[in-house]
């Protein structure tokens, strides 16, 4: 029982995909976005996955880095403000972000942003070697943040609705 879960953990990792800095094929968030709190006190959860036998699928972090959090965090602070112009919006949003998501946001007019504000501490849904999974409360709903590790640096990659949002509808 324990090697097919392990073998079916294996199988759904290998579907993901090792993380990229590329965007998800789904298109940004057009509302529903927030301001997010100080990563200062975000709870971390470290994933818990089981072992990797043949070597390919990431590998669990022992702690989430507080710098991944903060990242996901100052980017929805500065998404969540629906009242700016565009262009602004997106040159406050670009240094945060992979170029490829950047590109993708600025598609996006930050009117239609519903989040104003975020509504509670940053948890930690997943942390694997260079991303990790941000789950960020806003006034607007959950969202989920995934940040990959460039250099010293993480930046966003995408911002979705949290799969624990979605699932309650």
């Amino acid at each position: 029982m324990r090697q097919a879960i392990t073998v079916a953990i294996s199988l759904l990792l290998a579907a993901c995909g090792a993380p990229t800095a590329t965007p998800s094929s789904g298109p940004p968030l057009g509302s529903g976005l927030p301001a997010a709190t100080s990563g200062s006190g975000a709870r971390q959860q470290a994933a818990t996955l089981p072992a990797d036998p043949d070597g390919v699928g990431p590998s669990a972090t022992a702690r989430p880095d507080e710098a991944a959090v903060d990242a996901a965090t100052r980017f929805v602070r500065a998404w969540a403000r629906p009242h700016l112009p565009a262009r602004r919006w997106l040159a406050d949003l670009r240094p945060l972000a992979v170029a490829a998501y950047a590109d993708l946001l600025a598609t996006v007019d930050p009117a239609n942003v519903a989040a104003r504000h975020v509504t509670g501490g940053a948890r930690v849904a997943l942390a694997i070697d260079g991303r990790v999974d941000v789950d960020v409360p806003t006034d607007a709903g959950l969202l989920r943040v995934s940040v990959l590790r460039a250099g010293s640096r993480w930046l966003v990659a995408t911002i979705t609705p949290s799969p624990d949002e979605v699932g309650d509808e």
